[in-house]
């Protein structure tokens, strides 16, 4: 596992995730890195199961986005058994993070494009460039969940990209 990984692992079990390392999620789907938590938003009102699920590849389409955003949902619903429906106080924040040293402009664009919409289930790609530790997200504020989109973009700035490559790289 890279040096960078090793950072974002760190920062993130720091920072009270659930930290685990190559993590089988399904067939042929895995997880240099998994990091869940599960906390009651005051936002909301309603009570989160964070996920966020990074992998390291040399170069990836959006459809690497799509399997680890499918496989992670799974992990997450096998991960955190809350005996509430979804949509009722209760919804998941998928994180898929794609870490290369060769973003292609297609999977930056998924990870900057607005995420689908979907009932009490946000997916927030996210795209590292393992060269510079700039890292590509959704910028923007739907109507729909933007006090979670917030949320999420404050998870990515804190503990995904935030000096990484420099702290990575000494």
């Amino acid at each position: 596992m890279s040096r960078l990984l090793e950072t974002i692992a760190k920062r993130l079990s720091d920072g009270g995730y659930r930290v685990e390392r190559n993590v089988q999620l399904q067939d042929t789907t895995t997880a240099d890195v998994t990091a869940s938590r599960t906390y009651f938003s005051w936002k909301g009102l309603m009570i989160l199961s964070q996920h966020i699920l990074i992998k390291e590849v040399e170069s990836a389409d959006g459809s690497v986005f799509s399997s680890l955003f499918a496989a992670g949902f799974r992990f997450a619903k096998k991960r955190n058994r809350i005996p509430l429906l979804r949509g009722i106080q209760f919804g998941y924040m998928i994180l898929p993070v794609i870490v290369t040293t060769n973003p292609q402009a297609d999977l930056v664009a998924y990870a900057t494009t607005i995420p689908r919409r979907r009932w009490s289930l946000f997916e927030f790609p996210v795209v590292v460039d393992a060269n510079t530790g700039r890292a590509d997200y959704f910028q923007g504020t739907p109507l729909w969940g933007a006090f979670l989109f917030a949320d999420m973009r404050a998870i990515v700035a804190k503990f995904i990209e935030h000096g990484l490559w420099l702290e990575a790289h000494p």
